[in-house]
């Protein structure tokens, strides 16, 4: 089964992105895509040190900027 990782802006696309999607061959595959998403773009979008837990850094992040992921099963 293949997993898809979504990530979008909140509420409406003020910027006028389209959510970006890619699709994993595990759940796994696609938590680590999203914890790469996050360390890329951590030190532009929070200016502070990053947690070194990775389960807090998306928590912080998501908490902080406004986006939004989801990692679903593919149809």
């Amino acid at each position: 089964m293949a997993y898809i990782l979504t990530i979008r802006e909140r509420n409406h696309s003020w910027a006028g992105r389209s959510p970006a999607a890619s699709e994993h061959a595990s759940r796994e595959d696609a938590e680590a895509a999203l914890r790469d998403y996050v360390r890329r773009n951590w030190d532009a979008e929070m200016g502070t040190e990053r947690p070194s837990d990775s389960g807090k850094m998306v928590e912080e992040y998501f908490g902080e900027v406004l986006e939004a992921y989801e990692i679903l099963e593919s149809a």
